[in-house]
């Protein structure tokens, strides 16, 4: 339709943008790498593992302030009675007189044989508190990748069940049509419809799998994503390197994150020992004093008044402490210290075994993994020719219904398990890796490249 001649192309393009300003913004579907960055923002448990680092830092200055010089003033005012005693005091009479005095007092310890172990034991509490946040990063690379394929398993729940649901109301009418025309017996069409309400069903439950799986997610960063990248079907899989599960777990005792933060916590404990011994030890301290004094009026022991003074003292030398008898503290807490590192000794083996099985439990889910994908894959074409065959069978009559709907369930069933396959190589990758401690942000970006916005869920059948 030819537009009128009073809308001009100046007016023609104010139109087209304020169109495009207001028109809604086009949002591309959330990847990998974007639930990751927002989680690493959003997490809680991750932000715990930050402010807990934070806070354990604090103990290695506090622990050298102890080694260091301590300075503090002081100010001090006395009222002080002189009454003379013997003969002739009466004739003296009490004396009333104020003394003044500020300084400084100074201590550098010498020797504090505990002062230097707890130091150690401080730093040794830091690297520990640094491998539980690097241990908290690499578990939300986990947290996330699950949570994200989780939602990805779901969607793909929700549309299998709705394509299942579609072939069976197919197969549904058909049988009606073929049972009014006395090609197909009730028995058909009965089938048909339980299978109909059981797909619905399974639907719905689908469903509701999906809202928890997004919930899931939405948990790690603290808003909805309603869209998703989903994954490629062209997925290179690949076996881990080295194909040993021996060597996967000889590096997870070296580098597991978490196994390092139970080494460094039982070297810590054993290094309190040494604190709490260190108090049966004598120590030495550098002390010094300065101070004014300043003492008032006053009348002396043999009568003779005495007029305001004002004088300078300083004092230097060395203090020495010798610890004798204390109840019995010291050693109920070097007995405490032992068992706190007994018990930290038993965490670190169990978290060694914790960790050794996970590797090798993680390593043989990727070769499962690669080999079930293989499988499945195979599967879809079986399955799809099977199909077919039933199909062909069904329309000549000598095949029936049920055969019809169990072939189609087959084929879809075939496609989902191959899809969940891929989803659990994945998974299990990272997993190893997470156990390995070699996770990093790398791996979640080449994951990320294998997610396409574009691809579909289910094939047409």
């Amino acid at each position: 339709m030819p537009l009128p001649r009073r809308v001009g192309r100046p007016a023609l393009a104010l139109l087209l943008l304020v169109a495009l300003l207001v028109a809604p913004p086009l949002t591309a579907a959330d990847d990998l790498l974007r639930v990751y960055h927002e989680a690493r923002e959003s997490d809680p448990q991750l932000r715990q593992a930050r402010s807990e680092l934070e806070t354990v830092r604090e103990r290695v200055p506090q622990a050298r302030a102890g080694l260091l010089p301590e300075l503090s003033a002081f100010g001090s005012a006395d009222r002080e009675r002189n009454e003379p005693r013997g003969s002739g005091a009466g004739e003296l009479g009490t004396d009333y007189y104020t003394t003044s005095a500020i300084g400084l007092d100074l201590t550098q310890p010498v020797f504090r044989y505990g002062l230097f172990l707890r130091l150690r034991e401080a730093d040794l509490q830091v690297a520990q508190a640094q491998a539980r946040l690097n241990s908290a990063e690499q578990d939300l690379m986990v947290r996330v990748t699950e949570r994200y394929f989780e939602v990805l398993a779901a969607l793909d729940g929700v549309a299998f069940a709705r394509a299942e649901l579609r072939a069976i109301e197919r197969q549904l009418d058909q049988a009606e049509q073929r049972f009014e025309v006395g090609m197909a017996p009730v028995t058909d069409v009965e089938e048909a419809r339980a299978r109909r309400d059981l797909s619905h069903a399974n639907l719905l439950q689908a469903e509701t799998d999906l809202d928890s799986a997004r919930e899931g997610l939405r948990e790690l960063t603290g808003r909805s994503h309603r869209e998703l990248a989903l994954l490629d079907e062209a997925l290179p899989l690949e076996s881990p390197e080295p194909e040993d599960s021996e060597a996967w777990a000889r590096q997870a005792e070296r580098q597991n994150w978490d196994l390092l933060a139970f080494r460094h916590g039982s070297e810590a404990a054993m290094e309190n020992i040494g604190v709490q011994r260190a108090e049966h030890l004598p120590t030495v301290d550098l002390v010094g004093n300065v101070q004014r004094v300043d003492q008032g009026s006053r009348t002396t022991a043999t009568g003779v008044p005495r007029g305001p003074e004002e004088f300078d003292q300083a004092s230097i030398g060395l203090r020495l402490n010798l610890p004798l008898y204390r109840g019995g503290a010291t050693r109920s807490r070097v007995r405490e210290a032992q068992s706190q590192y007994t018990t930290a000794l038993e965490e670190l083996e169990e978290t060694r075994r914790a960790v050794v099985r996970g590797a090798t439990d993680a390593y043989r889910g990727v070769r499962s993994a690669i080999a079930r994908t293989a499988a499945f894959e195979q599967a879809i074409t079986s399955t799809q020719r099977a199909l077919e065959a039933v199909e062909a069978g069904f329309e000549v009559g000598t095949r029936t219904v049920v055969e019809l709907l169990d072939a189609q369930q087959d084929r879809l069933g075939a496609e989902q398990d191959f899809r969940q396959a891929n989803y659990d190589y994945l998974l299990q990758t990272v997993r190893l890796k997470r156990f390995a401690g070699t996770l990093s942000d790398a791996d979640l970006a080449t994951i990320n490249t294998w997610l396409d916005t574009n691809a579909e869920v289910v094939p047409d059948i």
